[in-house]
């Protein structure tokens, strides 16, 4: 008989009582059987991330990854490491491009707990490792993310009448239910959000795992993460997840079957940064990072392309057009994909490029051309 993700919790429930949320998680996605087993994304899948959505989101992170380069005095090779690389788009998207704009190519590596995305991953000619160990953080190296964060196993506290206290894993019946327990004071002291009454926090323990082995491997480079959240106190909204390109509220039910994420606490994640030796260079949304890489630009050539269509009757060109910039838009909406945001931190002493501060007027690429979106 095949061991289930929810065989497996309670088991562990069974051992040492009501279990921590990030347990949960660690059985529930990553663990035999897990929810990312395979890769979830993509229209066959659960849901969607930018590079899914169009293809210009490559485009545009690509002229952010070449500043980066400049950052470092455009080592040769520039080393690239994508954590969390799914199945292979952004990185198919991204090497392709770069060939086709003629500049230099990209050392391209990726990071997957996933086994089924790292077989993907090898099917694509793409190097893929399971561990930060596997990959040598040398110098003249930039590490991005792309909504990995919120899916690393967080922690839940909330306020109660006595003071914090931590929300763990139990079992109700076949099921499983929220427990209450003691909050104790390291766990709380690990974020900068304080929780209320009425207000739940998450602590990101993964997401500060994976700092501490950034900081403590990186000897000079960039990191740049990509996700939902913000910096204040109320940073992680209301756990949710998503199957089938749909959002599930109950995360307890079917562990293993539907994504589990919560906006991140990027003011926690900085502050655990810069105690490691690490500098953070700033923290845009989406839309304004998009913007100053060239959004713009590329949306009027669009709209250029799309009027001499229509006025030399290539109808269908001209539908193609339009129908790209009405999907392309998905990744600047202050409602959807354009609220994620982007931290850059880096080791000290390297320069913030122009796309971290504010919107700009860059000219946008020539290419034509999900949020875990529904």
């Amino acid at each position: 008989m095949i061991e289930t993700p929810a065989d497996r919790i309670r088991t562990a429930i069974a051992d040492h009582g009501p279990i921590t949320f990030a347990e949960f998680m660690e059985h529930a996605l990553y663990g035999p059987g897990g929810f990312y087993e395979q890769p979830p994304v993509g229209e066959e899948g659960h849901f969607v991330t930018s590079p899914h959505v169009h293809p210009v989101f490559a485009d545009l992170l690509r002229f952010a990854l070449d500043e980066l380069r400049s950052g470092l005095g455009d080592p040769d090779p520039f080393r690239v490491v994508e954590l969390g690389a799914g199945d292979g788009t952004l990185a198919l998207q991204l090497l392709e491009g770069a060939h086709e704009a003629g500049t230099p190519p990209f050392a391209y590596e990726a990071l997957e707990r996933s086994s089924g995305a790292r077989e993907r991953l090898r099917e694509l000619d793409l190097r893929a490792g399971e561990r930060i160990e596997d990959i040598p953080l040398a110098d003249g190296v930039c590490v991005f993310a792309n909504e990995l964060l919120d899916n690393l196993p967080f922690r839940r506290i909330r306020g109660g009448d006595d003071g914090s206290v931590e929300v763990r894993v139990g079992l109700a019946g076949d099921g499983f239910q929220e427990v209450e327990a003691p909050c104790d004071d390291e766990l709380l002291a690990s974020t900068t959000a304080r929780p209320d009454r009425a207000h739940e926090i998450v602590v990101p323990v993964g997401a500060l795992r994976l700092v501490d082995d950034l900081a403590g491997r990186l000897q000079r480079g960039y990191v740049l993460f990509i996700d939902y959240g913000s910096e204040g106190s109320r940073a992680s909204g209301t756990v949710h997840g998503y199957r089938s390109h749909r959002v599930h509220a109950d995360v307890l039910s079917q562990p293993g079957t539907a994504d589990i994420t919560a906006g991140v606490d990027f003011g926690t994640i900085v502050h655990r940064a810069e105690q490691r030796g690490l500098e953070s260079l700033g923290l845009v949304t989406q839309r304004d990072a998009l913007l100053a890489l060239g959004f713009e630009g590329w949306n009027e050539g669009q709209l250029r392309r799309q009027t001499d269509a229509l006025q030399t009757g290539r109808s269908r060109e001209a539908v193609g057009a339009w129908e790209s910039r009405g999907v392309a838009g998905i990744l600047i909406d202050p409602a959807g994909l354009g609220a994620l945001r982007w931290l850059l931190l880096a080791t000290p002493g390297l320069p913030a490029p122009s796309w971290i501060s504010a919107p700009g007027t860059r000219s946008g690429p020539a290419s034509t051309g999900g949020t875990k979106s529904t």
